[in-house]
């Protein structure tokens, strides 16, 4: 698993994230990132949780919104 902690990953709708940290739960990536605003230069007071989702050989990122996943995330990523 390549650590992307400090990146800018870009969603499908063009939304852009600053990961802040990254996490494994059963065997899937996860992140914590911050929405940044449109000319990335900055964070906005949006975040998420993201999904890394590989699909033949390569990778993109959607939001999660499965409930039950978000609690376990939201229990265990933390900011120090």
């Amino acid at each position: 698993m390549n650590n992307l902690t400090n990146q800018i990953l870009t969603l499908k709708n063009g939304k852009q994230y600053f990961v802040l940290r990254q996490a494994s739960y059963k065997g899937v990536t996860y992140f914590l990132a911050a929405l940044t605003t449109p000319d990335g230069e900055d964070f906005t007071n949006e975040f998420a949780f993201l999904e890394k989702v590989e699909k033949e050989g390569k990778f993109f990122v959607k939001e999660v919104t499965d409930k039950t996943v978000l609690e376990v995330l939201a229990k265990n990523i933390k900011l120090d």
